[in-house]
This record gives C-alpha cells, structure tokens and sequence, in this order.
C-alpha cells in the first residue's frame, strides 16, 4: 500500500507538471490543484493563457496562433469577442503601414497585425486602426462578454399563463403567459455569472479590511474573501461565482464596473427613508428597495431610491424579458429548461449546478412546503463557472448554482407589489424546481443571503 501511494503522488506530480504554463488543474469545487496540495475526485482541466512562442517566425505567430483574428476592412465598426488573460493576435487582411491606437489594451504592432493581451477582467473597450488614406476603424472589444443582437428573432417569453403557488401569505398568481415578441435591443452580456474575484477587485476599496460583528454575515465574508486577495490580482476565467450580493451592492458594483470602464452609470442610488416619498417618487421606472447601506452595521438597514438613466451606455442588470430571451437562447419550443423538456437530471447537470442541499443547514430539517419559499436562504457553496455546457447564445450557468437579479420593466407579474425578482435558481434546488417559470423575489427587494447577477450593456 505504501509504495502505491508513492507512485500515485510521483504520477500526479509528473500530470501537473506536464501541463502548460497556461493550463490549470481544477476540483470540481473550484479549488486550484497544484504539487503541493491533496486532492480528491474528478480534476477538470481550463486554459486561461494562451502565449504566443517567442522563438516563432512572425508568419508562424500569425498563422499557427489559435487566438489569431484576421478581420476584412469592409464595416467602419467591428465587434470582437475575447476571453480574458489571453494573448491574441489580430490582423488585417490587405492593409499595411496603417496606425493603431488604443488605451484600453496592452498590445504590440508587427506588420499588418497587433499581439494584444485582453486584461484581467471582464470589461469592454476599443481600439482604432486609421490607414495611410485617413479612413478610420473602430474594433469594440468585449472581455468576458457576447455580442446578442435580439433584434434578428421573435423570442419566446414567459411560460405559463398562470402559475400559482402559495406561501405562509396565501395564493401566488403569476401571469406571465408564453408568447412571441420583439426585443429590438442589441446587448453585451457576460458570459458567466460575475465571480467573486471580479466583484472584489471592483469594489475593492468599498471593502473594508477587518470583519466586525456589527456587520451582516455578508458583508464579513467579503471581508475575509478579500483577505485572500491582492488589489489588482489577475481574476481566472474559472474562478467561483459570487453567490452573496446583496440587491443594493449589485447596483454598486454595476456602476463602479462602468466607471472603471469610462461608461456612464446607469443607477442613481439614494438613501431616503421618508415614508411620504415612497408613493410619490415611484414613477416611470424608478422604485425603492430595502437595503443595507454599503458596510454598516446590521441594524442600519434603509429604504433606497433607484433611479434608471436609460440613456446612459453603462452595465446594468438585465430586464425580466431580457433575461428570459438570454436564457432561452433563442429556442422556440416552450420547454420548462434550457435543456430541453426531458426530466432527466443527467442531461441537466451537463447545464446547470443543482441538487446539493446542506444538511448542515437549519433550513433542512423544515417542511417541504416552507422550504419551496425560501430562496435565497439556503446554506450553499458556491461552484467555478464555465465548467458546464453554455446555452445556444454561448452564456453559461444560466439556471441553476445562484440566481441573478433582473429588473421587472414597467410590468407587475405578481400579485403583489415587485420591482425586482431573481431568476435561474439555486444550486440547493430540486430538478423540479429548476425551471424558467421560477423566480425568487421579496417585497421591496428586501435583503436575501444568496443572490448573484449578469451584467448587460445595451448596446443599440
């Protein structure tokens, strides 16, 4: 038994040594498996460099490089989707001696192309090419994100024509019956469901550092993820989604990610605890949530004025529609999931992180019924993204693990007064609760423990 074990650790070594600098090893719970540490169950492999051999010809980069993107003058404005810290290489076909420009990206020129590095966040921004003529080109470049042009089809919204549950509160109606429409909207929306890394490098200077009692239990476990951390740390493809965002930090995270990116912010957040306003100032689609103020203390709760600049060319969270046209990706058939209308929970891990539940949690030991409306109370984990199956429009992790806010647009599906509601589902849902008719909300967009998001920027 012991000289196996040797051999098991000698043969894993030589595996992880063998892989490229710009592999890396992954527990299936997101843990980074190196030499040095013990591991245990199935490894999933992601690449998230992709380097280009310095010993190559120029010709070889070019032509040889998988990440190589050579582009035809034929449109003043392009649209290039990248993942981040990879290198690619982008050429233009027929031109030479033409000036690039550009402040969003480190890149170097050689011949008719650049070798440029896409950062280490999701983030969008730009570069020219301006040719010997005078003529200019725009390349906008989406890190992390799909360019969804929603315009080109009808999409199938909705599900059912009335889904009622009922709570401790009575009868739910939800009226959101299936049907056709247009969504003349073209969208940049992130691939994966924003990570913990990515929410702390945003907001990192937001993020006090020491834990206080005093604080939602939220709050100090961003505070000690954040110890983990180094401001400015490379934040890896695969790196876990943040599944514990409070509704008001989501707004704040939206707009401090547009103002690292030069966008204008699309929310105006105000804290207004008069009654008297609450009725008045709903209007068009502004609307109050409940809300902890960034990093006070747990008692300090209040109520928060939301405005929606719908001019501003910021990220913002995704409208109901929006979301369900996104989650659909496109399909025409009104299935329950994005898997299609087969209950086969094999067929639906390849797409979704479901079925765990904590038996460490309170909650477990509560009735059934309770239990269906307690979302976003769970105890759960979080899991990387990106290590399943993506939908039709390539976005991954669109049901299941965490559910992601979205604004409900000047509509009402409820019963009751709501102007958020959280879709997708949880990693602590059955496979019968893992529908697109699902959602998890609160009045007012009280405070829930679990909740993610997905940014969109609309872009026409």
């Amino acid at each position: 038994m012991k000289n196996t074990r040797i051999t098991f650790i000698t043969l894993f070594i030589l595996i992880v040594a063998s892989f490229a600098a710009n592999d890396k090893l992954y527990e299936m719970d997101g843990t980074m498996v190196g030499p040095s540490n013990k591991t245990k169950g199935p490894k999933a492999l992601a690449k998230t460099n992709h380097d280009i051999g310095k010993n190559n010809s120029i010709l070889e980069q070019i032509y040889n490089n998988p990440d190589t993107i050579h582009i035809s003058l034929k449109d003043s404005i392009h649209w290039l989707e990248m993942e981040k810290n990879t290198n690619y290489t982008i050429c233009i076909d027929g031109a030479n001696d033409g000036l690039w420009k550009g402040n969003d990206f480190s890149y170097k020129k050689e011949l008719n192309c650049i070798h440029l590095n896409s950062g280490k966040y999701v983030k969008n921004g730009k570069i020219w090419y301006t040719t010997k003529l005078g003529s200019v080109y725009t390349f906008n470049i989406l890190v992390g994100m799909k360019y969804i042009d929603l315009s080109k089809q009808d999409h199938l919204l909705g599900y059912s024509m009335v889904n009622i549950s009922t709570n401790q509160y009575g009868q739910i109606h939800d009226r959101d019956p299936a049907r056709f429409e247009k969504i003349n909207k073209v969208l940049a929306v992130d691939v994966y469901k924003v990570t913990e890394c990515e929410f702390i490098q945003v907001l990192w200077d937001s993020i006090p550092s020491q834990t206080n009692d005093k604080y939602p239990e939220n709050y100090n476990f961003w505070i000690k993820k954040k110890k983990e951390m180094n401001k400015n740390d490379l934040c890896d493809i695969h790196d876990s989604a943040a599944i514990r965002v409070f509704l008001y930090n989501a707004f704040i995270y939206a707009n401090n990610r547009s103002i690292r990116d030069g966008l204008q912010p699309v929310y105006t957040l105000k804290i207004d605890n008069n009654p008297d306003n609450f009725s008045t100032n709903k209007k068009n689609s502004d609307f109050y949530i409940k809300g902890y103020a960034f990093f006070k203390s747990n008692a300090d709760w209040d109520m928060i004025f939301v405005k929606i600049n719908k001019k501003a060319n910021g990220y913002r969270l995704p409208y109901y529609d929006e979301w369900m046209a996104l989650a659909r990706g496109g399909n025409k058939k009104n299935y329950a999931n994005i898997w299609g209308g087969i209950k086969d929970s094999n067929l639906a891990a390849q797409y979704a992180w479901f079925g765990n539940r904590n038996s460490d949690d309170p909650i477990f030991a509560r009735s059934d019924e309770w239990k269906k409306e307690s979302c976003g109370e769970w105890k759960q984990n979080s899991q990387p993204v990106g290590m399943l199956k993506p939908n039709a429009f390539g976005l991954y992790d669109m049901m299941g693990l965490v559910c992601e806010n979205v604004i409900l647009e000047n509509k009402n599906l409820y019963d009751y007064e709501r102007f958020t509601t959280c879709k997708g589902g949880f990693l602590t849902d059955s496979l019968e609760n893992m529908n697109l008719s699902a959602h998890c909300d609160a009045r007012n967009g009280a405070v829930k423990t679990f909740q993610g998001l997905r940014l969109v920027r609309q872009l026409k």
